[in-house]
């Protein structure tokens, strides 16, 4: 772990695909990590524009470099309010708010996950700069996650999530009426090479299956229970968005703007410290309610 007088310089260049975009945008989808955390480093000069200061409205255009200086610590405690749905000395679950990263990308200061978390107490396991991290959801998703406080708890759901053994329930309401009640999507997953931020069906990307069940359908548009059977980067977004029925809000996969309505419903392991099968439901956010008869969190 770095100290608190180590820096370190990241530079990207900006690709075809994002010309013309606002320089906050563009440095949160890099990053990971919100518009409001990626604005406080362009407002404190971390991150600069062809080695200059910028607001975050400018546009950038194609080839532009920017760059982002990272100083002092990496892992401070961050007390945010963050609901939890169970802890004990092994592991914690949480309902992980909407625009909340999981984990600190590079030296973003502001609140994370991880950082809220190691202001309750441990986490171990994995990356030191990512403590307890086992699996992820992108910012604007919501919903159930968990990490571990020990190595062995780290350990044992890694190995879960490997081979498969946990529960997975997605909410998400997309564009369109699914015409289907059931089905399965499957199509390989890599790194879109024209939009590194983005993720697309590439023929030499990991194998990916989603499957799909339509709850209900209205005004042009579907509930579905989804359950991705792995758990590649952006499946869901992404493996919907290739069947036409986007997620509702997607910026990527289709042409949302407003809140993602994608949110982890259930999820189901093996304890680590028992062996004990535990499952979880994280109550969805408000935008939920009207799909859920008003049963949307506030």
């Amino acid at each position: 772990m770095r100290t608190e007088n180590e820096s370190r310089l990241d530079q990207f260049s900006v690709g075809e695909a994002e010309a013309g975009d606002r320089l906050d945008r563009v440095l949160a989808r890099r990053l990971g990590v919100s518009r409001a955390q990626a604005r406080a480093l362009i407002h404190a000069g971390q991150a600069r524009l062809g080695g200059k200061r910028a607001q975050p409205d400018t546009r950038v255009a194609a080839g532009d470099v920017i760059e982002v200086r990272w100083e002092g610590p990496g892992l401070r405690p961050t007390p945010f309010p963050l609901p939890i749905l169970y802890e004990d000395e092994a592991v914690v679950v949480v309902n992980k708010p909407r625009g909340l990263p999981v984990h600190p990308a590079g030296r973003i200061r502001g609140p994370t996950v991880v950082t809220a978390l190691l202001a309750r107490g441990p986490l171990a396991g994995g990356d030191p700069q990512r403590p307890g991290v086992v699996h992820r959801l992108d910012a604007p998703v919501t919903g159930a996650l968990v990490l571990a406080r020990t190595e062995e708890a780290y350990a044992a759901l890694v190995r879960q999530f490997q081979e498969r053994r946990v529960k997975k329930e997605y909410l998400a309401v997309v564009e369109g009426e699914v015409e289907v009640e059931a089905g399965a999507i499957e199509g390989r997953v890599g790194r879109d090479p024209h939009a590194p931020w983005r993720m697309g069906l590439q023929p030499g990307g990991k194998a990916a299956r989603t499957e799909f069940q339509v709850l209900a359908r209205a005004q042009g548009r579907s509930l579905l229970l989804v359950r991705p059977i792995t758990g590649r980067t952006h499946q869901i977004r992404l493996h919907l968005g290739a069947i036409g029925h986007p997620v509702v809000g997607d910026p990527f996969y289709g042409r949302g703007t407003g809140p993602l309505l994608l949110h982890a419903w259930r999820l189901g392991f093996f304890h680590p410290r028992d062996g004990a099968w535990r499952e979880f439901e994280a109550p969805p956010p408000e935008e939920f309610g009207p799909w859920l008869g008003g049963r949307g969190s506030s």
